[in-house]
């Protein structure tokens, strides 16, 4: 992409610094990055605009306004994405069973208005394929509403134009690269059974309240972040 597209993805990157401090700083941690809203059709448009044509942050100011609505669009067809992705799968170590599975939903009368959304489970385990991501997995939906591992604007700072000249920004490619990891949506199963909850509607928050620590006996234990790698919290399974 030509250095003029930079300079106005530059442009929308501090107009939406701005629309951040609008914003509650609970909800910052959700928000995608600076080349995903430049990404959306509608900033696109301006931003693709013939290089002869001038254009300012005025520009953009109509498409702010329009933003809540254009991220809550993008992150519904995010969740539609990764609901969809979820397997049926019986846990190792148990045998099948009738009740509905991660992913499975029961309609009829059978249905119960209790049973939560699947990507709320704690069984709802994924896998982030960015080869720039440290902390490749991801528990419910919570976990990839706030994942973010890609690099943005404001780390690119001055380097921006010699970073595009060898990495070309792709608006087909921008979104978060996700795929369902079977083998550890069943071994997070029997850790929630291990917790003494059900693995069938045991949820990510409902792990989190448990609070308990798993040791692996096979892993060595490394140190990492003031703890070992080997301890593993109920929040992350």
């Amino acid at each position: 992409m030509k250095p003029i597209r930079s300079a106005r993805r530059a442009i929308v990157h501090t107009s939406y610094q701005e629309y951040k401090k609008t914003l509650m700083p609970s909800q910052w941690k959700y928000l995608p990055r600076t080349l995903d809203i430049c990404a959306l059709d509608l900033f696109a448009k301006v931003i693709d605009a013939k290089d002869d044509v001038t254009v300012t942050a005025a520009d953009f100011e109509d498409t702010f306004h329009q933003l809540p609505e254009l991220l809550t669009a993008s992150s519904d067809a995010l969740k539609l994405h990764a609901r969809s992705l979820i397997e049926i799968s019986t846990p190792l170590n148990q045998p099948a069973s009738s009740a509905p599975g991660p992913g499975q939903f029961v309609e009829g009368e059978a249905a119960s208005s209790a049973q939560p959304d699947a990507l709320d489970l704690a069984t709802a385990v994924f896998a982030c394929k960015e080869l720039s991501c440290g902390e490749p997995y991801l528990f419910g939906w919570d976990d990839i509403a706030q994942h973010h591992c890609k690099m943005d604007l404001d780390h690119l700072n001055e380097r921006l134009h010699y970073w595009e000249l060898y990495n070309p920004f792709d608006r087909a490619h921008h979104r978060l690269r996700i795929v369902f990891d079977s083998l550890r949506s069943r071994m997070a199963a029997i850790v929630v059974r291990a917790a003494g909850l059900d693995d069938k509607v045991a949820t990510v928050s409902d792990m989190d309240a448990t609070d308990l620590r798993f040791g692996c006996s096979v892993c060595s234990s490394v140190w990492r972040g003031g703890r070992r790698s080997s301890d593993i919290s109920g929040a992350i399974l």
